[in-house]
Formats: structure tokens, sequence, C-alpha cells
């Protein structure tokens, strides 16, 4: 397992999602379409069930949401994320292919890294923010045909960053959204 990887969204548009993991000096590309369903909220929402938990929850007594794929046409990135102590966290993304619909997948490649939570939450937290502020919510429903997925990203800024979950109506989320550019 290597350490420090670097993640970066680079581009929405016409339902898809272009990003990129930088480990170990190599670049690993991923591009997502939204056939299954939006990238960006299964990403916010495994970071935030993750939080906190020193181990793997018992999944069928505690449900987290630890695993998600991300679909494009004829290739899945499948990713897990598992919690250890201090804030730690194993992920594996594994790229597979397939040739046809409903035929064999093939590994293409498959990486693991041990990261802290909050550099990884804070990268993808900074990558979504930048991406908001540049297009926009309306911009962001013209390029990528789905609203923004805001309240999930909202509530991974609020654990990053150790504020309250009470809600602070719009012009709040507003005003700290613009606060963390």
């Amino acid at each position: 397992m290597s350490h420090s990887p670097q993640f970066h969204l680079t581009e929405i548009k016409s339902g898809w999602l272009e990003a990129y993991i930088v480990l170990g000096g190599a670049r690993y590309d991923l591009s997502a379409h939204c056939a299954l369903s939006e990238p960006l909220k299964d990403l916010f929402r495994c970071l935030c069930d993750v939080h906190g938990l020193d181990a793997p929850p018992d999944m069928a007594v505690d449900y987290h949401h630890l695993e998600f794929e991300w679909v494009g046409e004829g290739w899945l990135y499948y990713w897990s994320l598992a919690p250890g102590p201090g804030g730690r966290l194993e992920v594996r993304v594994e790229f597979k292919g397939k040739r046809e619909v409903g035929g064999v997948e093939y590994p293409v490649w498959s990486i693991c890294f041990d990261t802290d939570w909050a550099a990884l939450a804070g990268q993808v937290f900074d990558q979504s923010a930048s991406l908001l502020r540049q297009y926009g919510f309306a911009g962001y429903l013209d390029r990528w045909s789905r609203d923004f997925p805001a309240g999930q990203m909202m509530r991974l800024g609020r654990l990053l960053h150790g504020r309250s979950s009470q809600c602070e109506g719009l012009t709040g989320e507003l005003a700290y959204l613009g606060g963390t550019a």
C-alpha cells in the first residue's frame, strides 16, 4: 500500500464525470457515467458513512455505504473503503472492463492505498466545491443532466470542518460553501 494519494475531479459533461487519482507518481484515470447512480453522491455518502469508524462495521446490524461502483460504457470502477483506527482508511479502486453487455469482466488495474480520512475527504470536498463554483447548480445540471448532490456535499463538509449538523438554512449553507474557497 502507498500513502499520500491525490484525488482530482477534472470535468463534468453530458452525464460523464472525469476524475483521476495520482498514487506513487502514477495517474489512474476514472471516467464514470451516471447509468446506475451519480458518482459524486456515492463518494460523498461513503466518506460520510465511514467518518468516525475505527473498524469495518457489522453490515448486517449497522449498514454503511462503504462500497459502490462507478459505471462507464463497458467498464466499471469498484470502490471499497475500510475504516481503521485513528481516522485511517484503506481504499481500494478496481477498474474492470467488459467486451460485451453481460459478458465477462476483465481486470485492467487495481490500486489500494492507505490514507487519512480528513485528507481524502478534504480533497474530494475541495475539488467538488471548485467544480460547483465554476459551473454553479444550473451549470452543473446543464452539463451533467442531474442535480448536484449538494445535501451530501454539505454533510461531508460539516463532518470535515467539525461543524454542527443543525440546519443553517440556504443562506447559511451558501455562505459556508463560499467561505471554503
